[in-house]
């Protein structure tokens, strides 16, 4: 495809940015409410007091990326979380934006209690029992045996494998624990370079490492990412830091961030699929982009776009222009291959009542070896004043990696061309660039005017088969052979385009902190940016969508730091 010029052409926008989730609503609310005069980029797109033009483009008609609230119909004041779901007090972004700024009510998150459950190898115990090794159905060496310590139980064996390969690493956190990482060698070969698992293996025994990775409930924390940063994701938590919850759902968030980015004249287009773009050259002489869509609708020319993306809805993109053709741009394609999207499955059933209670557990999570991996006693709403206990309740599976392919063999499946079915049922996976992806849950009107707690949940069904076989892991895990049948459920897998993973991971091989700012501007000399959690050095969490759009807005639109942000915790 060649450049577009001529004399007379015009920008229809000064930014397109190409994704309605966290970063791409946040990045169109901090350069709306920026002063022009501040960054000399902007003050030339506003010259002569123009005001600054500024579009969020979505594809699918749901604003919030891969966060995801819901409320059942059954508890109207419970909030779900299909999605994303918490910050912690160390993240200086989030924490500063959702308190500082925004003001939002919130409530810190119980998660590991020592009544809680863990259920391994079919034996029952308590979360107070994994530090204890002559309790624990594993075959452990004597080194890993007395390494477990009821302050120090059997989800630490990692972080003591890695203090055995890394002395000294155990200490450490933030900034401190990076630079660390970063410098660091093992055989004479820099860290980055290494596969996590590949390391583990060196120190830990299979039964330690799976024992280690079934109590810390997350399948990807053992994983072979990128070494470096995998041991950071796993250390970077300071003693006595809080997860927070949003009262009103995390979803919340980008709903303030849209209803502020409009307030100022922000411009948001949603179930508009964008196909690719290229270069055009403007009549002043200046490199814009021109940005086309799946249905055929007229391109869109920006002076720039923002591209608030993950590594997956980047492939869908069709392989054009200055940016993503592999043979103007050889160097992008290594840059977009230096992450992989991490699987995620959630699952939320809602019960008549918390049976969970009668075996002594009620609050945070309890964990096991059975595929639903982590349950989350998340919540109950009395249907009557006199007895609070009365009242439904509902409990969160929450999987990674590789359990979502047992929950993904439960999916109800397209029945052949006539299908009819809403587009999460139909297994996305694998769309290539020729084909747009449906629009993310339901887009008719009627759709559009149901609240979205409702609509979210709506359009998340869990099918029959999959509800019955949680029913049955939950009660196995419990010790129950009797449960009261589940009254309502809604799932959702991450997996499906155009997501392709729930949170990203660094693949070995490729230093984090380099490929970091590479990424925000992939081709120096055109303006074209890439924000999101995926390409972040705090990968899994809102706060690394923050990060990668402050180094945009900041390093390459020249903004100043927004007032806000505060560092203590």
């Amino acid at each position: 495809m060649t450049r577009k010029t001529s004399s007379d052409l015009q920008p229809d926008v000064d930014v397109a940015i190409v994704g309605g989730g966290v970063s791409g609503l946040y990045s169109g609310w901090r350069l709306m409410t920026a002063d022009p005069a501040s960054s000399p980029i902007i003050s030339k797109w506003t010259k002569g007091g123009k005001k600054l033009r500024v579009t969020v483009i979505e594809g699918s008609a749901r604003l919030g990326g891969r966060l995801l609230s819901a409320r059942p119909p059954t508890m109207p004041k419970v909030t779900c979380e299909l999605g994303g779901m918490r910050y912690v007090s160390s993240q200086m972004l989030a924490r500063s934006l959702i308190e500082n700024e925004l003001k939002m009510a919130r409530h810190e998150q119980v998660v590991d209690t020592a009544a809680n459950l863990a259920y391994l190898r079919e034996q029952r115990l308590r979360s107070s029992d994994l530090g204890d090794a002559a309790k624990l159905p594993y075959r452990l060496s004597w080194a890993e045996q007395q390494a477990l310590t009821p302050t120090s139980p059997a989800p630490t064996l990692i972080g003591w494998a890695a203090e055995q390969l890394l002395p000294g690493v155990s200490s450490l956190s933030g900034d401190a624990l990076r630079s660390f990482l970063h410098k660091a060698r093992i055989d004479g070969q820099p860290l980055h370079r290494y596969g996590f698992w590949n390391l583990l293996a060196r120190v830990l025994s299979p039964e330690a490492h799976e024992l280690a990775i079934k109590t810390i409930g997350y399948d990807c924390l053992g994983s072979n990412a990128n070494a470096a940063d995998l041991i950071a994701e796993y250390f970077d938590f300071t003693p006595g830091v809080k997860y927070y919850l949003l009262n009103e759902g995390y979803e919340s968030l980008p709903w303030q961030l849209e209803a502020r980015f409009k307030a100022v004249g922000g411009e948001v287009l949603t179930e508009a699929w964008v196909a690719g773009f290229d270069a055009v050259t403007f009549a002043d002489g200046s490199t814009g982009v021109e940005i086309r869509y799946h249905d055929g609708r007229p391109p869109l020319k920006a002076r720039a776009i923002v591209m608030a993306m993950p590594r997956r809805s980047l492939r869908l993109l069709r392989p054009e222009g200055p940016v993503l053709d592999p043979a103007r741009a050889p160097a992008v394609q290594s840059l977009l291959d230096a992450v992989e999207g991490v699987p995620l499955f959630k699952l939320f059933m809602v019960y008549p009542n918390a049976w969970w209670q009668a075996v002594g557990v009620s609050q945070g999570r309890s964990l096991t070896d059975l595929p639903l991996r982590q349950c989350y006693y998340w919540g109950a709403e009395p249907t009557t004043k006199i007895d609070p206990d009365s009242g439904h309740a509902a409990i969160m599976a929450y999987n990674d990696a590789t359990s979502v392919s047992f929950w993904g063999g439960l999916r109800q499946r397209p029945l052949g061309p006539n299908d009819t079915r809403p587009q999460h049922f139909r297994g996305t996976r694998g769309h290539d660039h020729r084909h747009a992806p449906t629009a993310f849950g339901p887009s008719h009107k009627a759709a559009r005017n149901e609240h979205p707690y409702r609509r979210n949940w709506r359009s998340h069904k869990a099918p029959d088969a999959m509800v019955a076989e949680m029913h049955r892991q939950l009660k196995q895990m419990h010790g129950l052979l009797h449960a009261p049948e589940p009254i309502d459920a809604a799932y959702m897998d991450w997996a499906d385009d155009p997501y392709g993973g729930a949170v990203h991971f660094w693949n070995p091989g490729y230093r984090s902190e380099q490929v970091l700012q590479a990424m925000t501007q992939p081709v120096a000399d055109f303006p074209a940016y890439v924000c999101g959690e995926a390409y972040s050095t705090n990968q899994t969490w809102v706060e690394g969508a923050l990060q990668t759009a402050e180094i945009v807005l900041q390093k390459r639109l020249q903004l100043p730091a927004p007032t806000w942000v505060t560092a203590n915790v």
